[in-house]
């Protein structure tokens, strides 16, 4: 529903930004070359803007974002052309507002909206100065400008910092996705020199320009990245893809028929191509909720429908599960647990306490095995910490000294931070059931693109003893083994000098399985 009423606002906003722009083409249609290109480039944006939404099927957070900084950007390029003294202080204002959301957002897209070392203190730091940048537009222009700069200078510090300190996160997306962001400068730079040399001669051609490019950058490159798992719309349900571009095509000649019958120029055709698009994204805000809600009378095996109920399917799956342990199963057991306390019989009730304690603990775990659950606001490092502890908590028995080496800069895109969640898990609890051992070590790298955990312990246990073991009686080292290899990972098992043995799995973290996973959740 959030992102049912998040769409309907990027539809206002549409409208309104048409609106706008027909008040300030009502008097000059035939607008020169510095009203055409902010006009096109926040045409161009607004249209994205209705694209982009349309395909968030899963609604994702960071996409969802993305679509309302383009949207501020669109009237950011509009209202730049403007010389009203009202629309300037609009403008002003979105100057600080979009270069907060902008550092933001590049910084949750590089980090998948996982969280990193000083997040808190960056977010603090953002959104402090910008809105103290805010407060100064009411002040002075002089004090506005003041506060700009700092938030400006702060934003890239914090931004920079950032990149440096978990430069090795950085350099695995542009690793991955250099193709794209390859793609987008050298596109980006085609584009700047074919309108620079096919202006030359028009006056005051690169007005403003540097506002433009940094903008087209940024929208090609994240635009390229974040939507290359998503091609279906709600509107492909009903019209196949080449329906869909006879429909837009058709579209495009009517409406530049009209705008030359009428002489209205490029201004009226940017118009109603605005207002096309608005109606079809509305169009695909009604079908997507009519089909989210079963109200779909359109049986089709399209994309958006077979992604839609694959989607319907896991979170269904995921709901029933998790309500049956807790409504079921949690809630029973707590009820008896309670009423134990009165039982006539100290002895008994003590057993059944001690059944139930225990029974609750197995279910909270195997809850904790489908499901693992990753704090966003805590690191790789604070997660799989918490984890350790956990497992130890459950062994109140076993007294084995656990040694966790991890940096705190350390990184694991999705999904390789569940993956190695489940692997930690598995392997430490086989040493708290099975190892005679008192000391156990861990250790996790990633380096270029290769992960590295290693568990050690110093038990009796012998590592060819272990490996020619019947897979029966060890499943769990078993599946591991073989989920590891799946992923074109390896498990070594060798002995721990001086006694014991060491688990050690390599496994490759792959940028595009990692980005698709991170769009498809």
């Amino acid at each position: 529903m959030k992102q049912t009423i998040l769409k309907l606002l990027l539809f206002i906003n549409s409208i309104l930004l048409i609106a706008y722009m027909g008040l300030t083409a009502h008097a000059d249609f035939h607008l020169n070359t510095r009203g055409v290109i902010p006009l096109f480039l926040s045409s161009l944006l607004l249209i994205d803007v209705t694209y982009v939404s349309s395909c968030n099927i899963r609604e994702n957070k960071t996409i969802s974002l993305f679509c309302g900084l383009l949207a501020l950007e669109s009237w950011y390029i509009l209202l730049a052309a403007s010389g009203n003294s009202i629309t300037n202080t609009i403008f002003f204002a979105l100057s600080p507002v979009i270069w907060c959301f902008s550092i933001k957002f590049i910084l949750m897209f590089l980090f998948q909206n996982s969280g990193y070392k000083y997040q808190k203190l960056i977010n603090l730091c953002l959104t402090g100065t910008c809105i103290f940048a805010l407060i100064g537009v009411l002040v002075s222009s002089k004090i506005f400008f003041l506060l700009y700069f700092i938030q400006f200078m702060a934003s890239w510090l914090c931004f920079i910092f950032t990149v440096i300190y978990h430069r090795k996160r950085v350099a695995f997306v542009f690793k991955s996705e250099w193709r794209h962001i390859i793609f987008s400068l050298i596109a980006v730079i085609v584009l700047f020199l074919t309108y620079y040399f096919s202006t030359m001669r028009v006056p005051e051609h690169l007005s403003n320009f540097g506002v433009y490019i940094p903008i087209l950058l940024f929208w090609v490159s994240i635009h390229g990245i974040i939507l290359k798992e998503q091609n279906s719309l709600p509107l492909s349900a009903v019209f196949s893809n080449r329906q869909l571009t006879l429909l837009i095509f058709s579209g495009v000649i009517i409406f530049s028929l009209i705008a030359i019958i009428l002489d209205g120029g490029y201004s009226l055709l940017f118009i109603m191509l605005d207002a096309l698009f608005a109606f079809l994204y509305v169009c695909n805000i009604a079908l997507d909720f009519n089909f989210k809600k079963g109200h779909n009378k359109i049986i089709k095996e399209s994309k958006y429908h077979v992604a839609l109920q694959q989607l319907q399917r896991e979170e269904q799956l995921n709901l029933e599960f998790a309500n049956f342990l807790h409504d079921d199963i949690l809630q029973d057991l707590l009820s008896v647990k309670n009423m134990m306390k009165k039982a006539d019989r100290p002895e008994v009730q003590k057993i059944i306490t001690e059944t139930l304690d225990n029974m609750n603990t197995y279910i909270r775990e195997q809850m904790q095995d489908y499901h693992p659950t990753l704090l966003p606001k805590l690191t790789i490092k604070e997660n799989y910490q918490n984890l350790l502890d956990g497992i130890s908590q459950s062994f109140p028995n076993r007294n084995i000294c656990v040694s966790f080496d991890c940096s705190d800069s350390l990184f694991l895109v999705e999904p390789y931070n569940i993956f190695v969640y489940r692997l930690l898990k598995e392997l430490v609890t086989n040493i708290y059931k099975h190892s005679t051992g008192e000391k156990a070590w861990i250790t996790l790298t990633q380096d270029n693109g290769i992960i590295i955990l290693s568990v050690s312990d110093n038990g009796t246990v012998d590592a060819d003893v272990l490996s020619s073991a019947d897979r029966l009686k060890h499943r769990g080292l078993a599946m591991i083994t073989e989920r590891v290899n799946d992923m074109d990972g390896s498990v070594t098992i060798s002995n721990n000098h001086p006694h014991g043995i060491c688990v050690q799995t390599i496994l490759p973290m792959k940028g595009d399985v990692s980005y698709q996973h991170f769009v498809s959740r």
